[in-house]
């Protein structure tokens, strides 16, 4: 079964199309469209300077815009999510950090407490031990002892179970703490991140356009050109010679609307 011939505008299309989304390679999108690789380079050239394939390129880039765009959205809302990742890590390790230094110096209070009390309370003993229990007055003070022996030593199990729960909250707190390599790792992501955030916010994505927008008015500058020789052979007249891209595109415009006035004209006559 023999190959559908294409037409002139369909291989336009595919041109234009190829031309786009291969990164404006000219020769790649010919042979792309159909053309004969021998003259790709140079039908590129001349394909780019008709206006139908111009306009096609033009409505592709703004499609292209709009993907990247809903695409950009999408990958910007899921970038943000792990710096809120990265930052709710470090916040929680951060806290862990400080709660643990509280810990620690309550810990080191609580154990200081706790060897004062069992000092105290080998002092107690070491006293009640020697007092004679069989006269009235040593039984009063056996007695006294022993009440301060039991509080003693009712404090010295609260400390224990004090210096317990601050056992149990420092595990807790060093379960969320990042190692040394961990953090340094993780503000290394956060910033390639932020970074990739901010060139997706449009400082790289309008680099990028602005670079297409320029080849694409290269290609108008060229045809320009081609047609101001051709004006200049017929009338004598000096080629005009532009300073920047936006006075080159007004006067595209200009030209633009005095061809429209004189194709008008041609039409009432």
């Amino acid at each position: 079964m023999s190959k559908k011939k294409l037409t002139t505008n369909e291989k336009y299309g595919l041109f234009a199309r190829a031309y786009v989304t291969n990164g404006f390679n000219g020769k790649k999108a010919a042979i792309t469209a159909g053309y004969s690789e021998k003259s790709a380079e140079v039908t590129a050239s001349k394909l780019l300077r008709i206006a139908k394939v111009l306009e096609i390129i033009d409505a592709e880039m703004k499609m292209l815009s709009e993907r990247m765009r809903d695409d950009a959205s999408r990958i910007y809302f899921e970038l943000w999510d792990q710096v809120r990742m990265i930052d709710d890590k470090m916040a929680k390790h951060e806290e862990a950090s400080e709660q643990l230094n509280i810990t620690d110096a309550r810990t080191v209070v609580i154990k200081a407490d706790i060897t004062n009390l069992k000092s105290k309370i080998r002092r107690k003993e070491a006293k009640f031990n020697k007092i004679d229990g069989r006269t009235s007055k040593g039984r009063t003070e056996k007695n006294d002892l022993k009440k301060e022996l039991e509080e003693l030593n009712l404090e010295l199990e609260e400390s224990k179970e004090s210096l317990e729960d601050l056992d149990s909250l420092a595990a807790t707190s060093r379960r969320d703490l990042l190692w040394h390599r961990d953090w340094k790792e993780m503000l290394t992501l956060r910033t390639q991140i932020l970074q990739d955030l901010f060139d997706r916010a449009g400082y790289k994505e309008m680099r990028e356009l602005q670079d297409r927008r320029l080849r694409l008015l290269d290609a108008q500058i060229n045809k320009l050109e081609l047609e101001s020789k051709k004006d200049d052979k017929n009338s004598g007249t000096t080629t005009i010679i532009m300073s920047s891209t936006d006075e080159m595109q007004a006067y595209l415009d200009k030209k633009a609307g005095a061809d429209s006035e004189r194709n008008d004209s041609q039409e009432v006559n």
